[in-house]
This record gives structure tokens, C-alpha cells and sequence, in this order.
């Protein structure tokens, strides 16, 4: 099961902790240890970013972490924290409390940017991770949280509702996507939906393409608007690939040149 499912439609969700005081508490596993951020870890962060399936690309990576930490870069080193191996040293997982310039929603912290990496995943590290950041929430003094996530990342979500957090976007149609893939109880006022409303099928077809071409599935990948079409990005074995994605017949990837 994939913590990143591109397959499933994307709808952002946005959850609210208004009380940081309690919350169920988890330890990490053996062999694993917490850090904050120091100047310079910049590329550790967007590795696990690449390595969870969020990015494609180092430049992608150092783009979005200027862009969402330059405004309160002099204190990420009290908000965002790294899970680290303590037999290899590797940062491989990591979340963030922002410091918002301008509230959301009335509130002036946010988490953000939550991700393990792939090979790490299925070892118990979230909810110890989670347990982490609602703690150095509460020690910064904030007594309510807004948390950014999204459809594709269902699993988290749900996650993030059994902690306490609650929905706040709530005319969102991602969460009638989340209620038919978890029923959880958190959702009993929205409508299950078909399947087939739930996947989007050109994404479907657009990755068995790639899994046919690479002959793996692991590989990250995203599809974004440019210039009027629809480019496929990917990143598999330490390479970035960019590809114009045509329909004719099936599905057509053709490779841009750099």
C-alpha cells in the first residue's frame, strides 16, 4: 500500500488541533533518534522529500524549501525536526511547525511538509513522529495548529484524524474520497462515493506507461500543467526525467531533451 498515491484524485485537506495539552504518545523504535534542523540541512530534507515520492527533482526540492522556510529561517532549528538512523546517521524522515506570515484560518502555526522515505515506511516511525511535532508545537507556545495534507496521502490522514486533529475545509470533495477509502468515524456525516470517482484514470494510465518503460515501480513521479499541457516528471535511480504526455491510441511519453 503507498503512502503517496498519485493514482487517487488530489484534493487538498485541512485539519485543525485546537488543544495540544493531550494526545496519545509514541516513542521511536529502537535505533532511531530525533534531531532539529540545522544550517545546511537543506539537502537532507529534500532527499527525504524525494525519497517519499514528493519531489523529482533536487532543484524542485530547493526551490520549495526556500520558498516555505526563508520567512522564519532563523528559528527552523526550533521547528522542523528529522527522525535520523542512529546506525548510519541518514535524516530520513522529517515534519515541520511553520511560522505563518499571515494567519490561516485564525491560526499562526502550521505543519507542514511531513514525509518518511520509502525504504523506511512500515517501521513505526509516524505516529512517533507526529507524537514529535505536536510536542514541539505545544513547547512553542501554540495552542492550536492548522495541518496541510491531501488526498494522495490518505493514509496520513487518517492517521492525523485518530490523533485528535479535526476537519476544517469542511465543503472539501476529498473528504467524501477519505470517508470510502476509511470510514473513518470522524466522517460519518459525508457520503461514501464509486470507486471509480475516486482514482483518476488518467494518472492510472500514465503510471502503468512509466512501469512498463522503467520495468520497476519504484520510481517517483508527478504531472503538472506547462504551457498548455500536461508534462510527466520523474525520478528514478538518481536521474530526473521530464516527458511530454500525449493521448493517442493509449498513452504517448515523450522524452524532453535538456
Amino acid at each position: 500500500m503507498k503512502s503517496l498515491d498519485n493514482t487517487i484524485k488530489y484534493y487538498e485537506l485541512l485539519m485543525k488541533c485546537d488543544d495540544l495539552s493531550s494526545f496519545d504518545k509514541y516513542e521511536l523504535p529502537s535505533g532511531f533518534h530525533f534531531e532539529f534542523y540545522k544550517s545546511g540541512d537543506e539537502l537532507s530534507w529534500v532527499n527525504i522529500h524525494i525519497g517519499s515520492g514528493e519531489f523529482t527533482s533536487v532543484d524542485q526540492g530547493l526551490e520549495w524549501f526556500h520558498k516555505f522556510f526563508d520567512s522564519f529561517i532563523d528559528s527552523l532549528d526550533k521547528r522542523c525536526i528529522f527522525i535520523v538512523d542512529s546506525s548510519t546517521l541518514e535524516k530520513i524522515g522529517t515534519a515541520t511547525v511553520s511560522l505563518l506570515k499571515d494567519k490561516e484560518y485564525g491560526y499562526s502555526a502550521a505543519i507542514d511538509w511531513v514525509a518518511i522515505r520509502r525504504d523506511y515506511q512500515g517501521r513505526k516511525l509516524a505516529r512517533p513522529l507526529i507524537t514529535k511535532f505536536m510536542e514541539v508545537a505545544r513547547d512553542l507556545g501554540h495552542t492550536g495548529v492548522i495541518l496541510h495534507t491531501q488526498t494522495t496521502t490518505w493514509l496520513a490522514a487518517k492517521l492525523y484524524l485518530d490523533f485528535g486533529f479535526d476537519i476544517l475545509n469542511t465543503d472539501s470533495f476529498g473528504w467524501r474520497i477519505l470517508k470510502t477509502l476509511t470510514n473513518h468515524e470522524k466522517l460519518s456525516l459525508y457520503d461514501d462515493i464509486p470507486l471509480e470517482e475516486v482514482y483518476d484514470l488518467r494518472n492510472i494510465a500514465i503510471e502503468k506507461k512509466l512501469v512498463s518503460m522503467y520495468n520497476t515501480s519504484f520510481f517517483n513521479y508527478a504531472i503538472w500543467d506547462k504551457s498548455g499541457r500536461h508534462d510527466v516528471y520523474t525520478y528514478i535511480d538518481g536521474i530526473h526525467h521530464e516527458y511530454e504526455y500525449f493521448v493517442d491510441d493509449g498513452i504517448i511519453l515523450k522524452e524532453v531533451k535538456k
